[in-house]
């Protein structure tokens, strides 16, 4: 009995300095794969590391043609000032500054302040800051801005224009007003021209709208014995509505979102004129619609637009004749 005692402890007794000696030996091996040349820095698949590094680490890993990368703490911080999820003692918050995480969801405290997910955070000393990178800035700073123009003569005709004489209390039909090229500007991709009348929003926001229109109405020419002016001809006033339309995704119908109108006075009606939308800030979603049209807010059919193809178009002075514009405001960087 004595005798297996003691080889029993002889066998425990070995059995514990080789674990000893093999956890010894694992470390130094560590080390020796860790620590470089210079004993006060330490390298990570190097042994060579640049003298002004603390730690320098090695994409290559030897023996082997594959690259890896660095992952840091991946985490979901509760807000800009959250202690918890990282644990910071109160009154040692200093001592962690410069520390460094990836938060991986986003999360809103108007009171703490956002966090914003897929960004590093490092720690400031007393609160959570997102690392801002060259990119980012330039998110920032350049507009997201769509415009797009048309420079063909579009022809409209008085049946399209002018209700019916008997329809009374109906403004005219709203007709689309094309645009035949590529947009001029459409940073981001914004938006998406889906054909010549109307394009498809792809960023949710707010959006600064504007456009315009140069249209001639062409208003019926008239005689009419004006005293001491025998045999007087003049143009009609005409008026035209011009509107920005959304169709909203899935819906089937277009709704107004702005509407002006503009005014051809006595005998200006057979003038080219610009009618103009200004800024307006408008909430659109992806997926809505948006359109350009024109329409004559006349009652009937004795008033308003001519018989010789009202137009929209250019001249000398108007080198453009229509233009929409959208300049996205908000959106999450």
């Amino acid at each position: 009995m004595e005798h297996n005692m003691s080889q029993n402890t002889i066998f425990n007794c070995t059995s514990r300095g080789m674990a000893r000696l093999s956890v010894i030996l694992l470390l130094q091996s560590l080390a020796f794969s860790l620590l470089a040349q210079n004993t006060n820095s330490v390298g990570i698949n190097t042994t060579s590391v640049d003298p002004s590094a603390i730690m320098e680490v090695k994409a290559d890993t030897p023996g082997s043609p594959t690259k890896k990368g660095f992952l840091p703490p991946r985490l979901e911080l509760k807000n800009q000032r959250d202690k918890t999820t990282v644990p910071i003692a109160t009154g040692t918050e200093r001592k962690a500054t410069a520390m460094l995480v990836y938060n991986t969801e986003n999360t809103y405290n108007f009171s703490q302040g956002h966090v914003y997910a897929d960004n590093y955070y490092y720690w400031l000393g007393d609160r959570w800051e997102r690392m801002v990178y060259t990119p980012l800035v330039y998110e920032a700073v350049i507009p997201r801005e769509f415009y797009i123009e048309g420079k063909t003569k579009q022809e409209f005709t008085t049946q399209q224009l002018n209700p019916p004489h008997n329809n009374q209390g109906v403004n005219g039909a709203d007709l689309p007003l094309k645009f035949e090229g590529e947009p001029v500007l459409n940073r981001k991709s914004i938006f998406t021209k889906l054909t010549e009348e109307n394009f498809q929003v792809n960023v949710t926001g707010t959006y600064d709208m504007s456009a315009f229109v140069h249209y001639n109405p062409l208003a019926t020419v008239i005689q009419e014995n004006v005293p001491h002016q025998p045999g007087v001809t003049y143009h009609k006033r005409a008026f035209l509505n011009l509107k920005i339309q959304r169709q909203a995704s899935r819906a089937a119908t277009w709704e107004d979102l702005v509407v002006v109108r503009a005014a051809w006075g006595f005998d200006a009606g057979g003038f080219l004129k610009t009618a103009t939308i200004n800024s307006v800030s408008v909430r659109l979603f992806k997926g809505d619609k948006i359109r350009l049209v024109v329409q004559s807010p006349y009652k009937n059919s004795s008033q308003g637009h001519g018989s010789e193809k009202p137009y929209t178009g250019t001249d000398a002075d108007h080198p453009v004749a229509r233009g929409f514009r959208a300049l996205l405001l908000d959106f999450n960087l």
